[in-house]
């Protein structure tokens, strides 16, 4: 899919008539409503317009579009988790909880392995009805897996900064943004759960649907514990998985990437 300027004009606009709703409904501030809107809509938005490098150029050019994630994972997170700081339910207690308020370190661990387990579950269900549904991984989806140590160094830093900051955001400050209105933590992390397979463009129409199932499920965990840690783990722990050991399994071999026509 392609933006052009009308296109990004309306996206534009759009946020924007929503950030105004959510400041006016009492949400949260100009900030906070910018920023929820921004997350629900723009980046989405972004996702689905951005254009995808060719196979070659991204196998040449890995470890830069790790490093350049894990920067703009961090730029957006940050900002994000300094903005939750005044929501009513606040994602920065769910980081640091009170005595008592949530499961203790060994809780936490098993939480995170349960979340683990069934997103490998998930995994491997999307990979089992691929034949019978015609699904294919892109192949950005193959090409950016990790080949070389140091690949696969820069790579593991990738995951745990896209469980860090990713569920900050969508398993923390928007639905915690969303709670006012929705009256449920698990209602709340419905719109944030499609965002965030919508964020994930680049794996095509199925891989947006399992992506945004598995924000459902690590929803759930936060639901269930009153903690974001699990799902932080947990997050983490798929992406090493699928990056470091079951790619061949899930993904197949990487294609042959083809050199771009003079």
């Amino acid at each position: 899919m392609t933006f052009g300027r009308r296109r990004w004009l309306a996206t534009g606009a759009g946020a924007a008539v929503l950030a105004g709703a959510f400041a006016v409904g009492g949400l949260g501030n100009v900030a906070q409503s910018a920023a929820a809107a921004s997350c629900l809509i723009l980046l989405p938005a972004a996702a689905l317009a951005q254009r995808l490098p060719s196979g070659f150029d991204l196998r040449q050019h890995r470890l830069e579009a790790y490093v350049s994630s894990i920067l703009v994972l961090a730029a957006i997170g940050l900002p994000v988790l300094w903005l939750a700081r005044g929501l009513p339910a606040q994602p920065t207690i769910w980081l640091f909880p009170s005595a008592g308020r949530t499961p203790g370190l060994g809780g936490i661990l098993a939480a995170a392995g349960v979340l683990t387990a069934g997103g490998v579950v998930v995994a491997y269900a999307f990979k089992l009805a691929s034949p019978a549904f015609g699904w294919q991984e892109t192949a950005v989806v193959r090409e950016i897996m990790p080949a070389t140590p140091t690949e696969k160094l820069v790579f593991a830093l990738l995951s745990v900064a896209a469980g860090v900051f990713e569920e900050i955001v969508f398993r923390g400050f928007l639905p915690a943004f969303l709670m006012p209105w929705t009256g449920s933590y698990l209602l709340a992390a419905l719109p944030a759960a499609a965002a965030f397979g919508l964020l994930h463009a680049y794996q095509g129409r199925h891989g947006m649907l399992r992506t945004g199932l598995l924000g459902l499920w690590l929803a759930a965990g936060v639901g269930w514990t009153g903690s974001l840690w699990p799902s932080i783990f947990a997050h983490a722990a798929l992406d090493l998985l699928i990056g470091l050991a079951l790619a061949r399994s899930l993904v197949g071999d990487e294609a042959e990437p083809q050199r771009p026509s003079p």
